[in-house]
């Protein structure tokens, strides 16, 4: 299935006119999956006290769509949905408003980019002990930063390798009982992305 999705997304793209990708009002549209370790501190308040805990690190896998548009030559509004599911178990779902800037480098294929954003979700998504959604709401905020860079293997399509630290919070209350989780993520993205010039 992946790879008749990278020969459709290379077959569209070679109908497209060469020129800079990265340039105002161009569209890019990617897709990545990432893996990595994430590690967990939980903090537990009573009328007894306050107890806290870190837990091990975990491995997790999830799903990212993003379409782009560039509003200014490199810099590209990227909203960003992240989907993760396990078989028999409701899936997990967040939503983000990214933005990220490229760094052209004549007569190269590399393009570096930087990114910063901010979502909400109803988990944090990690199959951490068979982790699903903390919450009916979208009410789990999410911080995105990370670095990557995106290698054009036509004029129209590349391949996207990126760093992303997230920062996922959850708070409960029931009573005078209050549960605060913050998870953080060390990750690694990889996709392929489509652009479309203006």
């Amino acid at each position: 299935m992946l790879r008749t999705a990278v020969v459709t997304v290379l077959l569209l793209a070679s109908g497209f006119a060469a020129r800079a990708q990265t340039e105002e009002g161009s569209w890019e549209f990617s897709l990545s999956s990432n893996f990595g370790l994430t590690s967990q501190s939980t903090e537990y308040s009573s009328p007894y006290g306050t107890q806290e805990s870190d837990g091990e690190s975990e491995g997790f896998l999830a799903l990212a769509i993003r379409p782009g548009y560039y509003v200014v030559d490199g810099l590209v509004i990227e909203p960003e949905f992240l989907w993760t599911a396990i078989e028999g178990i409701p899936p997990s779902f967040s939503l983000s408003g990214n933005l990220a800037y490229n760094f052209h480098i004549e007569e190269s294929n590399a393009t570096p980019f930087i990114l910063l954003g901010y979502g909400v979700g109803n988990a944090i998504p990690v199959f951490q002990r068979v982790y699903v959604r903390s919450s009916d709401e979208w009410d789990i905020p999410v911080l995105n930063a990370g670095a990557g860079v995106k290698f054009f293997v036509t004029d129209h399509v590349a391949f996207r390798l990126e760093y992303r630290f997230q920062q996922y919070s959850h708070e409960e209350k029931s009573g005078s009982y209050t549960w605060k989780s913050t998870m953080q993520f060390h990750n690694v993205f990889m996709g392929i992305a489509l652009f479309i010039p203006s």
